[in-house]
């Protein structure tokens, strides 16, 4: 019978066996001991190189799709499939106001230019940064101010942007005998958003023409359109390409100049920085004078390359929506590609919203965690400018909702085995507590990330060896801002409408399914539940601390729904110190919470308490009941 070696059983020791076997029935090797003879080292030969062509293979084939390749390189090259081009490392950037004051000069123009590529200087961990900026900014004369000039950007904003990093120049000559020569930039800290191409006729030529990314491009492409495509290569560097000068645009001719200019920039390790030191003066009217910098949001957007993961699921997201916004996924594809710093997105059509919103897409952002409220402003902005406005159908508007955060406030008891831990009951609870905050930090807190209670569950129960069983209390937990009249220095009455992921529990009379923070009602600490004992109901009610009802119906909550409404609410004030007061209701089934929308799961409250299992130390003992 012949030995069969099956295409799945690859391994070295697996090989070797079959092939002695194969040996063994041969009638030539008969009584043959082949551990003790040579052959034994014919076979080890045989099998290492069967198994290491067999595990070449594998990686070859992996590497040749997407959804399996593991090096970066190989998917680098597949996104091109896809007309996609990972992003490059990230300048970070900061908006600063930048200003000068020329009170003391005899004459005052009316406008002063700052140069591009001027200068400014930062300090982080005893590490010194140069951000520069891009582009020319002008300011004209403060005439209430009587010589202080501030800069602003072409849409008149006063902030200004200032990126990270050193520019560089490389600089290519276009050779006549080859037909398709390759332009390398050996730089991979190039942030390719700084880019710019020029081709110059010849080394007397000083102006030369600008060539454009293809997301420069509004139009279509012409055998007149100059156009430049930087790819990425296998080492990580970037290749300039250009049209073949009939379809796909202009292509330089021999003897031409191509000067590309970039920043390299230190990507994320750059961010944060909160104070900026001019390096260079300016000059006006033969005078230099000093810049006045002040920060108007501190340095962030600064990333690595794309990574492989991202990659693996943006750039089939980016061929689905081919440079258009039509399905939700489109706008979620091509807004994360162009736009910086963020986390998580998600998008919906305005009829799937409640209320629905017809004639509208909505969209949702979570920003990285150093994108503070003027850099979010200013990158929803572009949104709009650079994406939205030109990409998306007629008549569709688009429309940005604030992410609505549902917090899982949650209540672990274990129960563990002393005998197996050198931990203490509290180091065993604090490691438990770290546990559950990493589950939330990898599984949860983007957009249609769900909580499964089963998965936490066994995430807790494998943490130790101790532990022998855990149960978890789930409470869902969302945050309302009172009205507050600033002029009248205190809350005013308003109606209030909570929305919860989740069923909530029916009443009972027993355990409110709703309740609240503390707040001050009427000179007394208080705080809402629905109606409990014998009268037990979904009604809202104001109890005190010693919970006498003060007010009997402050609203109610429907349990279908998951919605919490308050009705002519209006505290004295919030007891936390906090501007938002704390819902907190009992979902109907906690296996299983699943946001929608702008809904996104994060962790509130997390409580572990631990005790020794009496059972499990009766047997060790050998006492029984």
């Amino acid at each position: 019978m012949a030995t069969v070696i099956s295409s799945s059983q690859l391994d070295f020791g697996f090989i070797r066996g079959k092939i002695l076997e194969f040996m063994k029935q041969q009638t030539e090797f008969q009584d043959y001991d082949f551990d003790a003879s040579g052959l034994s080292a014919i076979a080890d030969v045989l099998a290492y190189n069967t198994h290491q062509n067999a595990l070449l293979g594998n990686f070859a084939l992996n590497e040749t799709f997407l959804q399996t390749a593991q090096l970066r390189s190989s998917m680098v090259n597949l996104a091109l499939n896809f007309g996609y081009v990972p992003r490059s490392r990230s300048s970070s950037q900061a908006l600063v106001n930048v200003s000068v004051n020329l009170t003391a000069a005899t004459e005052k123009p009316e406008t002063i230019t700052l140069p591009a590529g001027t200068e400014f200087t930062t300090e982080l961990d005893d590490v010194t940064y140069t951000f520069r900026t891009e582009q020319e900014y002008t300011a004209r004369i403060d005439s209430a101010a009587l010589g202080i000039y501030t800069f602003e950007d072409d849409d008149g904003e006063l902030a200004i942007i200032i990126k990270e990093g050193v520019e560089r120049l490389k600089t290519f000559l276009v050779e006549k005998s080859l037909q398709r020569q390759i332009y390398v930039v050996p730089d991979s800290t190039m942030d390719l958003s700084t880019l710019k191409v020029r081709v110059f006729e010849d080394a007397a030529d000083t102006l030369g023409q600008s060539y454009l990314a293809p997301t420069d491009i509004t139009g279509g492409f012409t055998a007149e359109t100059r156009l430049f495509l930087p790819l990425e290569t296998y080492n990580g560097f970037y290749e300039l390409n250009f049209g073949d000068g009939t379809i796909t645009g202009d292509a330089p001719d021999a003897g031409n100049i191509i000067r590309a200019t970039y920043i390299s920039t230190s990507g994320a390790i750059a961010n944060g920085a909160t104070t900026f030191t001019p390096s260079n003066t300016i000059s006006v009217n033969g005078t230099s004078y000093n810049l006045i910098v002040t920060t108007v949001s501190k340095s962030a957007l600064g990333a690595e390359k794309e990574n492989a993961e991202s990659i693996r699921v943006n750039a089939p997201l980016s061929y689905l929506a081919q440079g258009r916004l039509i399905t939700p996924l489109d706008y979620v594809a091509v807004i994360s590609n162009v736009i910086p710093g963020i986390k998580s997105m998600n998008a919906w059509g305005g009829e799937d919203n409640v209320p629905a919103k017809y004639g509208k897409v909505l969209i949702s952002i979570i920003y990285e965690d150093d994108v503070d409220a003027t850099l979010k402003e200013n990158l929803e902005k572009r949104i709009a400018s650079e994406i939205t406005d030109n990409l998306s159908i007629a008549s569709i508007e688009t429309e940005v909702v604030q992410p609505n955060f549902t917090y899982l406030n949650l209540t672990t008891n274990i129960k563990y085995d002393s005998g197996i831990t050198a931990l203490t009951r509290r180091g065993l609870q604090d490691k438990v507590a770290n546990t559950i905050k990493a589950y939330f930090t990898s599984n949860l807190g983007k957009f249609n990330d769900v909580f499964r209670k089963s998965k936490l569950l066994s995430t807790i129960d494998g943490s130790d060896t101790s532990i022998l069983s855990s149960k978890l209390d789930v409470k869902m937990e969302n945050r309302f801002t009172p009205v507050y009249d600033a002029t009248a220095v205190r809350f005013v009455l308003a109606d209030y409408k909570v929305s919860f992921l989740n069923k909530i529990k029916v009443p009972d009379n027993v355990t409110p399914a709703v309740t609240s923070d503390n707040f001050v009602y009427n000179g007394k600490v208080a705080s809402i539940r629905n109606k409990i004992g014998t009268k037990f109901s979904n009604i809202l009610e104001i109890i005190d601390t010693d919970e006498n009802v003060l007010i009997t119906n402050i609203g109610s909550y429907d349990a279908t729904k998951g919605e919490v409404t308050l009705t002519g609410f209006s505290p004295t004030s919030i007891s936390s110190g906090n501007t938002y007061l704390r819902i907190f209701a009992t979902p109907a089934d906690d296996n299983n919470i699943k946001p929608l929308r702008d809904h996104v799961i994060d962790l509130g409250f997390n409580i572990v308490s631990a005790e020794t299992d009496t059972n499990q130390a009766n047997a060790i003992s050998g006492v029984t009941d």
